[in-house]
Order: C-alpha cells, then structure tokens, then sequence
C-alpha cells in the first residue's frame, strides 16, 4: 500500500486535513505543518530511492495526530475517489479480532444494506424488493472494497469507489449512483434512528410506513437490523464519509441506534413486507382531495379508523378511487363533512403506501363506522 502511495495523494490528502504547506523547500521536499506542532516533508516526485522510507515517516506521524493506524491513512490517501461507509457494532471487529460467524454476518449485512439504499437510488422507493437485482446495482456492490482491518480495528469499513467517467455508475452520471447510494443511505439511517425512537416511546408502528417514500425499505431495516444482534440486542453506529477528491455538500455523519432498535427495524421490516399484499379498509373524514390528472387521478386522504389484515392500526390512509363518479362522490363528502367507508388492497406509488379502493361509499350521520 505504502509503495502506492503518490505524491499527489499524500499532498492532496494533507491539504483537506487542515496542512499548510509553507512556501520553503527542503532538500526539493516541501514542508507541511499542522497546527505549528507538527511537521511533514513531502518528496518533490514520485520515484526516490528512499521514497518508501519517507511515505512511512509520513504515515506515523499522520497516525499520531489522527490517533488511528497507519493502514487506515494509508487506506484513505490511497482512495481519493471513494467515498467511505462504515459500521461499529458486536458484528465489527473488536481490537482487530473478529468471529467467522460475526464476519458472515456482518458483511453480509453490509452488502444488504447497500444492496437496499441503492435499489432505491436507480429505480426509485419501494416498500419492499423483489426480482433480480438490477445490473448497475450488482457492479457498484462489486466494486466495493473492505478494510482495513487492523490491530486496532474497532468498525467494519468499506469504500465505495465513485469510478471514471468511462465505469459503470461513474460520474458518468450525476451525482455517481454510488454517491447517490450513501447521500439516500444517510437520510434514511437518521430517519429510521428518529422513526425507532418514537415507536419505542409510543408503540406506533405505522410512523416507519411515511419513510418509504424517502427510500426505507423492508430489505433496509432487516439488513440494519443484523447489526445489533439477536434479541434483545445492543446498539450500534453507522458512519458515512466523502471522497475528498469529489467533496459532498452534506457533512460526514456518525448515526447512532439505541439497544432495542434491533427488534424495532425487524418488525419494521415484516410491517412493510406485508403492506404491498395485504387488504385494508379506512373509514373517516376526507382531509384531502387530489385530482392531478393522466394516470395520478382520482385519490383522497382519509383520516379516521384504519385497519390492515393482520397488520397494526394506523391513523389515516391515502385511498384511490376507481372512477370518477367515486371522486365526485367524495368531493361532496368533503364539503359536507360526511363520513366516508373504503375497502381493497394496498399498493405503494412511487413510494407512498395508499389503499387502491375497490369499494367506496358514504356513510349515514348515524352510521357505525366500518372497519
């Protein structure tokens, strides 16, 4: 790795870790310096004969001040276009030791995870995955490298190479599909983090059904959920950083999931499995009407009494309606405020869950509600 290491990385890694390069030379080496305490010579080009012993000293004294391995800079200089993901739980590496069921595990859940969020990335959010995996999504997972794992090693790390413009899911497109990947994988963990939360607090399974269509997926939470092991579980963190030759315009981040998130995401997962199949029915007001015409027609939000076959309540539930005397039907329910009933099978549109209604009616001002 050392031997690999070019002058252009290391000078480049240095400036965007906070370096200053002085204005002086030593010897044709230019001088770094990191906060006044710290000194670096740098050769003025590839191929000295103690170019090897020079990148070494480099890398200690960037391990002292980054208080990490040497293989871990080494890691990140040599890969300026890729992005870094990474994972700390009882699945990840411990002092660098790691059990062979715990590293099945693990990766597996890595591939799973990145699997899901890019899924999501290509072809837009779906409660659940079916069919074969798309090819674009199969290269990008391929070019994905693990590691290091070193002596120190406390989390499992993977770079995800953002390509040339000429590699599949490169920079041909923008942003890369890889990018695109962990920029969607971010914004769900920190959904999911705050989603378990309020389950935990409240019981309210049906807050993780709104989140599909920001990209979690039954396929994300299970793979999230191998990371705090069997029940009941410990927490874990999910890490995300960016290639700094292909900066983003979000921060690194660090999300952390409590203990009990584990059996959470695992119900979560089974929750939005069953919802692309099950028949439900709602029965309330009408809160909403939306006509926006071509095949996105015809479709009501309803706030009352919400039940899914085998599934958990729920507090409103977009309907769409068969035909447009259904849609006249219910504009005049809206205005008078009348109770409306909707049976049939749930569906997902371009991530949004709503019930795809087969019968739809009013109901009398004395009427129960149906269920």
């Amino acid at each position: 790795m050392n031997a690999r290491l070019s002058v252009a990385d290391i000078s480049g890694y240095l400036a965007s870790r906070g370096w200053t390069r002085r204005p002086e030379e030593w010897r044709g080496a230019s001088i770094w310096v990191h906060e006044g305490d710290h000194e670096i010579l740098v050769p003025g080009s590839d191929g000295f004969s103690d170019g090897p012993r020079r990148v070494r000293e480099i890398l200690a004294v960037l391990a002292r001040v980054e208080e990490r391995s040497p293989e871990d800079v080494a890691a990140e200089i040599a890969s300026p276009m890729a992005d870094v993901h990474w994972y700390r739980s009882a699945t990840a590496p411990q002092d660098g030791q790691v059990g062979l069921a715990d590293t099945v595990t693990a990766l597996g859940g890595v591939q799973s995870v990145l699997g899901a969020a890019a899924r999501a990335a290509l072809n837009g959010p779906r409660p659940a995955f079916d069919g074969t995996t798309p090819r674009e999504v199969r290269d990008l997972l391929a070019r994905v490298r693990v590691g290091p794992i070193t002596a120190s090693a406390d989390r499992l790390m993977v770079r995800l190479p953002l390509g040339s413009p000429d590699d599949p899911g490169g920079p041909g497109t923008d942003p890369p599909l890889a990018r695109r990947t962990l920029l969607l994988l971010r914004r769900t963990t920190m959904l999911l983090r705050d989603a378990a939360d309020t389950a935990g607090r409240g019981g309210d399974m049906a807050v993780f059904d709104d989140l599909v269509r920001d990209g979690v997926s039954a396929d994300l939470c299970g793979a999230l959920a191998r990371f705090a092991g069997p029940d009941p579980g410990s927490g874990f963190e999910v890490g995300f950083g960016w290639a700094r030759a292909l900066p983003a315009d979000v921060p690194e981040t660090t999300v952390a999931f409590e203990a009990e998130t584990g059996a959470l995401l695992r119900r979560a997962a089974h929750r939005l499995r069953r919802l692309r199949r099950a028949t439900a029915s709602v029965s309330g007001l009408i809160s909403t009407l939306s006509d926006h015409g071509g095949r996105d027609r015809f479709s009501v939000q309803v706030h009352g009494d919400v039940t899914v076959e085998g599934g958990e309540p729920r507090k409103s539930l977009w309907v769409r309606l068969p035909d447009e005397s259904a849609y006249d039907l219910a504009v005049e329910a809206h205005r008078t405020r009348r109770h409306v009933h909707a049976s049939g099978t749930l569906m997902d549109l371009q991530g949004r869950v709503e019930l795809n209604a087969t019968d739809f009616t009013t109901l009398t001002a004395d009427a129960p509600r149906e269920t």
